[in-house]
């Protein structure tokens, strides 16, 4: 019978304080939200209840924690023998949710399923689906992915396909974290750093501009970026108030709950800047160690992948990693200024069912791998006694 190894503590711990924390500022930032909308203009499903999102947090929570446990203790093999189905039901859903009656349109895209009692966003799963395919082509062509034509380009297809699709809706930040996930995974998996700036870097330069220079709501994130004063009360909006929550917080911040920003100064206080939230209510202090918490777990998460000798296993972990760290940094920066407003939810914090679903998803998938590191370390230490004991 083969030794089942024992998942990574520390990363489950850190994981658990990272979604026990999202809960309490979804928790702060979104109950004014909740109240308010219903009493000034009717909006009938939050029933004027200022606990509406934090229910539902709860709700995705539970359903996450299910979706870990399960892929915690599904062998990473299993994910290598079923890449391939994975990435084409990811692709059918980026394909379905573009057809007008069948997908959603929010906020201007069109990248939401309605189930109902909840919307599912596809681009979230699709991001981990391009990872398992990506590892298990690197892992099964070795060497192989160094050359241009039989190795790399068929991956880079696969890629510019999901990251069409997801443009399409338009969601151009979830399009560019997977992007970014997908030259990370290439790189760690060998591929030449040439041939992916000769290909990728003038590609990726025209259409980003193409598709700028054509939606004006694009067009308008690069003004507020470059100079949110200039239109304060439209274009610059949202980033001015971001600013002014951070300011307000200071050293130490208001306190828990006595953000006066989150009274619908700033929108989406508990999605995309719930940051903002965060950095007014605890301060530089808080908001310092809340960041040192998301380090802990990316830096566990790399060690991780570092230890594991399968190959296929170790370029899922730092796939899983980079969409983490790498959908966190994009966040932060637009919240602060730093880059362009994306619009991407910041993993495990902000409300929002399917980010929450795919990053505890992708963390079982991590504590697999870690899994099998442990699996590696109990069976050498049980060669080691063997060889002493004879």
């Amino acid at each position: 019978m083969k030794t089942r190894g024992v998942p990574d503590f520390l990363l489950l711990f850190l994981t658990a304080l990272l979604v026990g924390f999202g809960l309490l500022m979804v928790l702060s930032a979104s109950s004014i939200f909740a109240l308010t909308s219903f009493t000034a203009h009717g909006c009938s499903y939050c029933n004027g209840d200022e606990l509406y999102f934090v229910k539902r947090q709860i709700l995705f929570l539970l359903l996450g924690i299910f979706g870990m446990l399960v892929a915690m203790n599904i062998p990473f093999s299993f994910y290598k023998r079923h890449f391939l189905g994975i990435a084409l039901i990811s692709l059918l859903a980026l394909f379905l949710v573009l057809i007008p009656g069948i997908g959603v349109k929010i906020n201007g895209a069109r990248s939401w399923f309605n189930l109902g009692v909840a919307n599912l966003q596809p681009a979230e799963f699709a991001k981990l689906g391009l990872i398992l395919y990506l590892a298990a082509i690197i892992s099964k062509k070795g060497d192989g992915i160094r050359k241009l034509k039989s190795g790399l380009m068929p991956p880079l297809v696969i890629t510019g396909l999901f990251f069409l699709l997801i443009a399409f809706q338009p969601d151009l930040g979830s399009a560019a974290i997977l992007l970014g996930v997908a030259l990370v995974v290439l790189i760690c998996g060998g591929a030449r750093l040439v041939q992916l700036i000769g290909i990728g870097l003038p590609t990726v330069s025209v259409a980003l501009f193409a598709y700028i220079s054509t939606k004006e709501y694009a067009i308008n994130r690069i003004n507020s970026y470059m100079d949110p004063w200039s239109d304060p009360l439209h274009t610059g909006y949202n980033i001015i108030q971001s600013w002014i929550a951070i300011a307000h917080g200071g050293i130490s911040g208001t306190g828990f709950g006595r953000s006066i920003q989150k009274y619908l100064y700033l929108p989406e206080a508990h999605t995309d800047f719930i940051f903002s939230i965060i950095s007014e209510e605890l301060g530089f202090i808080g908001a310092s160690l809340f960041l040192l918490v998301y380090l802990l777990y990316l830096l566990r998460g790399i060690h991780i992948c570092l230890r594991v000798k399968d190959t296929f296993a170790s370029l899922v972990g730092i796939g899983v990693i980079t969409m983490i760290g790498l959908q966190a940094m994009i966040n932060i920066g637009g919240v602060t200024g730093l880059i362009p407003l994306t619009g991407v939810p910041l993993p495990f914090i902000s409300y929002g069912g399917s980010s929450l679903l795919v990053c505890l998803i992708a963390t079982g998938i991590l504590l697999s791998v870690s899994r099998e590191v442990s699996r590696q370390k109990i069976e050498e230490q049980l060669q080691q006694q063997h060889s002493f004991s004879m």
